[in-house]
């Protein structure tokens, strides 16, 4: 479970007089002696009931993270009922539609949820490509979407070129500009001069490569990139020999590699074929600690590879995550990924937002998150009023396998405090939003 409070003295968002008018209508219903949930927006599960929709990848190379996602969510909403629901009002079970990693299905998902299924709020998203395209259309909609794993800054950021941030959207993971800083921060205590990438072809592979660059700059460390010998696969590549024999061309020192799911799987097992983890002296894995991925790949990793994840099942050290910990294994007969434990929290997230409002109106529940201060099983943090990021560390470790748990458990782990002054102080200078 999660315990929460609002933060009202940090909850100055973006327009500062939507939000006065909401506070004040809310005041005038507190002191009319108004109780419970008003304002609901007629979700498909009835005035009793709250309906959440949720769009992740279901099916495809990817559908791992769809399937970890439910896990969390089922286990929240079951939590959530037995505790009361929301201010007494049952979740009903999520409707889900599958983003099939495409944009204009994540749109018409979108669309689906919220004109013919009529759900309280919006939940999911896996790809950063599809996130850029979905977030305008929940401004469009009016309706709120929790970001739980699509990690690309530019949706939660207002100014800029391609920024897509807007009213509704927020999301409750770490992001890209996080993760990467991480990334650059263990780059920086590494003796590498020239690095260059492996990610996949799309905004997550090239923005993953872009903010290393911006990074790294920002920290003065003098690098030289490897542009030619960096190289993008296609999602769902069955044979990287290319892309393998490109960067080891180019000797680079240092490889980031930012391939996810299966895609990363797959990479790691033909990788090991070859001299790449004997040539390459620095492999930094941006998502390499996701568990969705270690489970499959068993001891198939090499011990020693610096590693990144959004959420790691041994930190923090605290009962609050123990328990988490604990409860979903019971459950599921596995370890919390990352993508499951932003689907709890962000339905966690939903509840002490609409009891904060009083409310299940889409203005109420943003104007209630902006600001928001919580506890979840990744430690206590905020929702910065301005861009809806998470405030979080990106966590951060070298892989070593774990006969006891079956897979590599990252060893040591570190939670790398990514403050959101820092980081736009060091992207201040490159083209890149900072989203946080």
């Amino acid at each position: 479970m999660i315990d929460h409070t609002t933060d009202e003295t940090s909850a100055t968002g973006r327009d500062s007089t939507r939000r006065l008018d909401r506070r004040t209508v809310l005041k005038a219903g507190a002191a009319a002696g108004i109780t419970g949930l008003a304002g609901c927006s007629g979700g498909g599960g009835g005035d009793d009931t709250i309906t959440f929709g949720a769009i992740h990848l279901l099916s495809g190379f990817a559908s791992v993270y769809g399937e970890s996602a439910q896990l969390g969510y089922e286990m929240a909403r079951e939590e959530i009922n037995a505790d009361g629901g929301i201010d007494g009002k049952e979740i009903e079970p999520l409707i889900y539609r599958d983003s099939e990693g495409s944009g204009p299905t994540g749109i018409e998902a979108a669309r689906s949820l919220v004109e013919e299924e009529n759900v309280d709020g919006l939940i999911g998203l896996d790809s950063s490509g599809v996130a850029q395209q979905v977030a305008p259309i929940a401004e469009q909609l009016q309706t709120p979407f929790m970001i739980t794993h699509a990690a690309t800054p530019f949706v939660t950021a207002t100014e800029g070129e391609n920024a897509v941030g807007n009213d509704y959207v927020f999301r409750d993971g770490v992001n890209l500009s996080q993760n990467v800083y991480g990334a650059a921060k263990i780059a920086e205590r590494l003796d590498g001069q020239s690095w260059t990438t492996l990610g996949p072809n799309y905004a997550f592979g090239t923005q993953s490569w872009d903010y290393f660059k911006a990074f790294t700059q920002g920290l003065g460390l003098g690098y030289d990139y490897l542009e030619d010998a960096a190289a993008f696969p296609e999602l769902g590549a069955s044979d990287y020999t290319p892309q393998i024999n490109k960067v080891l061309n180019g000797e680079p020192d240092g490889v980031v590699v930012s391939l996810w799911g299966s895609d990363l799987v797959t990479f790691i097992n033909q990788a090991q074929d070859t001299a790449f983890f004997d040539e390459v002296d620095h492999v930094v894995l941006t998502l390499g600690a996701a568990t969705d991925a270690l489970r499959p790949l068993g001891s198939d990793i090499p011990d020693g590879l610096w590693a990144g994840t959004r959420y790691w099942f041994e930190t923090p050290d605290t009962e609050a995550n123990r328990t988490f910990v604990e409860a979903f294994v019971e459950r599921n007969d596995q370890q919390p990924s990352y993508n499951a434990h932003n689907a709890y929290v962000g339905l966690y997230l939903y509840k002490q937002a609409m009891e904060a409002a009083g409310s299940a109106a889409a203005d109420d529940v943003t104007g209630a998150l902006e600001g928001m201060s919580t506890s979840a099983p990744i430690g206590e943090f905020s929702i910065n009023p301005e861009s809806h990021q998470a405030v979080l560390p990106a966590i951060w470790g070298q892989t070593a396998y774990s006969e006891e748990l079956g897979l590599s458990r990252l060893d040591p782990v570190e939670r790398i405090d990514a403050p959101p002054e820092t980081i736009r102080s060091l992207l201040a200078d490159s083209e890149y939003p900072a989203g946080v």
